[in-house]
């Protein structure tokens, strides 16, 4: 049984938890349908004018939504402060695009709603790009790639391969974009809201394992290093890899095409590999597969 150790392979593994509509959030989802659906298409309306580049360029500011609970993307440090590694993207995002950022933190299943709703100009908070996701909005080039792990107790031999998830429970949130292979695998669903709370039901056995990835895991042991001999890795998810890239709403070509324009700079500066370095321990700027 191999232990989960700080690495920096190029098979990463995202911390599928990630409840986000992936993000699909709705923060103050508590109006009806219709509400839901008036707001979307009063945003549409205010953007359909001038678009969403000239509403940032106008307010200057970039309004991004974030989770702010999800080390180590989004996250507080200890005097309040937001850091991370999408926090520290954003910054560099709005410097480019020549504007202020602003942050808003949100629940990750009421982030896209966010967008839909007009309350944020994006999300920046680990959005993988899904098949259900690329139908309701356009996403950018990629920035980060990860692969996914399923993390079990150090003293359970139970799960050692795909075939072993039948019957047994997983804890990760609903919108988990891995979640259907899981099911296909068998395994049971156990909700959770963060990817902490994931580790915490495995560690006293109400869930049997987990799927994440290697910095996100080695986050979370950084702030718990008691739990480093408690869990380990069973296998890497076959054909895992995650693609990380930012949503915007459908159609706003010129944001697509800046936010494009500003990502290729601070790859060519070298700025995304560095804060890659910084927060992940290794370079994910690129595909394992490349």
């Amino acid at each position: 049984m191999k232990k989960i150790w700080k690495k920096t392979a190029a098979a990463l593994l995202a911390f599928t938890l990630t409840a986000a509509a992936l993000t699909g959030c709705g923060g103050e989802a508590s109006g009806t349908a219709a509400d839901t659906t008036a707001a979307a298409d009063t945003a549409s309306a205010e953007t359909s004018d001038g678009g969403e580049l000239e509403k940032v360029k106008a307010a200057g500011k970039l309004v991004i939504g974030i989770e702010g609970t999800y080390p180590p993307f989004t996250y507080h440090n200890d005097d309040g402060s937001l850091a991370g590694l999408d926090v520290e993207l954003g910054t560099a995002l709005a410097e480019k695009l020549g504007v202020e950022v602003e942050f808003q933190e949100a629940a990750w299943d009421s982030l896209l709603i966010g967008i839909d709703s007009g309350r944020f100009d994006t999300v920046i908070n680990s959005v993988s790009i899904t098949d259900e996701r690329a139908e309701k909005y356009d996403f950018s080039d990629p920035y980060y790639y990860e692969a996914r792990r399923v993390v079990v107790r150090a003293d359970d031999d139970s799960i050692q391969a795909p075939e072993d998830l039948n019957g047994k429970k997983i804890a990760t949130n609903a919108t988990n974009a891995f979640i259907p292979w899981y099911e296909e695998q068998g395994a049971e669903i156990v909700g959770i809201d963060t990817s902490a709370e994931a580790i915490d039901l495995v560690l006293s056995g109400r869930a049997d394992f987990l799927g994440t990835s290697v910095p996100v895991l080695n986050a979370y042991l950084d702030e718990h290093p008691d739990a480093k001999d408690k869990l380990k890795e069973a296998f890497v998810i076959p054909n895992s890899e995650d693609v990380i890239a930012i949503p915007v709403r459908k159609g706003e070509t010129e944001f697509l095409d800046a936010i494009n324009a500003a990502l290729a700079e601070l790859r060519a500066d070298g700025t995304l590999k560095a804060i890659s370095e910084k927060y992940l321990g290794g370079d994910y700027t690129e595909s394992a597969y490349k």
